[in-house]
């Protein structure tokens, strides 16, 4: 595939911002995994929650509009199920079963799509029907439920974020675009290729006491990477290729939060409505207390909302991954047009 011309100017001070800020990402990742992660999680994440919310909010989720129906409703409410399905799954309830609330997961999903005008409606239809049929499949298997996980988890804070830069380069074409895609991949390789020494960094008592609930996340990125079986907490907390795991992992949740807050000036999401903002203002601070109170509750109680945020930027990711396989598809019969050219040239000189 080739690189797609570079017609902006090479200096563009988002680009640029976000270049920053992914060396400093990535360089604190290093020094402290366990403690960035926690501290990015507590602090950023909910404020990036909010704040995302209310603008996709206020683009109706990025639904499709057709005879005044709010088919952003219908993905609200499939969103709020599973959010609630899951509280009563993790407050014990008798008869929850875990592969229901995957399903749901999955089906917010496939719903996303099918309330976005990114497709063709026989295409959404044709999608949706045999993205069912593959999850009834392959419901009994191991990998159904790690899936969802990392869908939520990893692949919502790393891949879509990769994927988004991307988008942003061939569509605009832009040469420090491609540089901070660059240096995206450039820091997620060197967290990988410099092997950490695993006695020079010890994980803070704090950090060991509040990081527990995230360690199914280590453990599942160990065994994917092949570090290992991760069936102890030294394989996640002490050893090389866990250390390798977790830097990479608080890299992509400090990057992606501030990705979204160095884009002010494009999304304008700081530009709300005073009340608004004095009410993400008041629920962020109340969730800076309840973590200072206790870490363990800030975490359960803010846990629904950041699953709440995943699912409701579906339709986004959707219409993004759709608008990146149109944009590739265009650059490819451009560089295959532009391969012809010679061909017929030659061909009319004879």
């Amino acid at each position: 595939m080739a690189i797609p011309a570079m017609t902006k100017p090479a200096i563009d001070p988002i680009n640029s911002l976000n270049i920053g800020l992914m060396i400093i990402s990535c360089l604190a990742a290093y020094a402290l995994p366990f403690e960035l992660f926690l501290f990015s999680y507590a602090v950023l994440g909910p404020l990036h929650y909010m704040t995302q919310i209310c603008w996709l909010h206020d683009r109706a989720y990025f639904t499709r509009d057709t005879r005044g129906r709010k088919w952003w409703l219908a993905l609200v409410g499939t969103a709020m199920l599973v959010v609630i399905y899951g509280i009563i799954s993790s407050l014990g309830g008798k008869d929850v079963a875990p592969a229901l609330e995957i399903g749901l997961f999955y089906l917010a999903f496939i719903g996303a799509l099918v309330v976005t005008d990114a497709l063709g409606a026989r295409v959404r239809v044709v999608v949706a029907i045999m993205a069912v049929l593959l999850m009834m499949v392959s419901s009994g298997s191991r990998s159904y439920a790690v899936v969802a996980f990392f869908l939520i988890t990893i692949i919502h804070v790393f891949l879509f974020t990769g994927l988004f830069i991307l988008y942003g380069v061939i569509k605009s074409r832009s040469a420090s675009g491609l540089l901070s895609l660059v240096v995206f991949a450039g820091c997620t390789a060197v967290l990988f290729m410099v092997v950490p020494n695993s006695q020079a960094y010890r994980i803070s008592p704090w950090a060991f006491d509040n990081y527990g609930p995230f360690n199914a996340l280590n453990a599942e990125l160990i065994r994917l990477f092949g570090f290992g079986r991760a069936t102890f907490a030294q394989d996640i907390y002490e050893s090389q290729g866990g250390l390798m795991v977790m830097r990479f992992i608080a890299f992509a949740y400090t990057y992606h939060y501030l990705n979204w807050f160095s884009k002010t000036s494009v999304i304008g999401w700081h530009r709300s409505a005073r009340p608004r903002a004095m009410w993400i203002a008041a629920a962020w601070t109340s969730a800076m207390v309840l973590y200072a109170y206790d870490f363990r509750i800030g975490m359960s109680v803010l846990y629904a909302m950041s699953i709440l945020h995943v699912m409701l930027e579906f339709p986004l990711d959707h219409k993004t991954f759709v608008a990146l396989g149109t944009e590739l598809r265009a650059m490819t019969s451009g560089t295959r047009q532009m391969a012809a050219a010679p061909r017929q040239a030659v061909g009319n000189s004879r």
